[in-house]
């Protein structure tokens, strides 16, 4: 197998294993955003810069609401 063929497989696979549509498969089930209250959402468990990300915006458009 050569090196592209071995490289798409891989990241076939981190793919099919981060993501489901229930939510991440590595979140806490029993975590919560604080804004918006919805678990299962990228905004509900910080451990990354993206993920930080996703929670300001939650924050700003919740703020927005009220």
């Amino acid at each position: 197998m050569n090196h592209r063929k071995h490289k798409q497989s891989e990241n076939f696979k981190k793919k099919k294993m981060t993501y489901t549509p229930d939510g991440y498969l590595k979140d806490p089930l029993d975590e919560k955003c604080p804004y918006c209250g919805k678990s299962g959402r990228s905004c509900s468990y910080v451990n990354s810069l993206s993920r930080a990300w996703a929670r300001d915006a939650c924050k700003k458009k919740n703020d927005k609401q009220n």
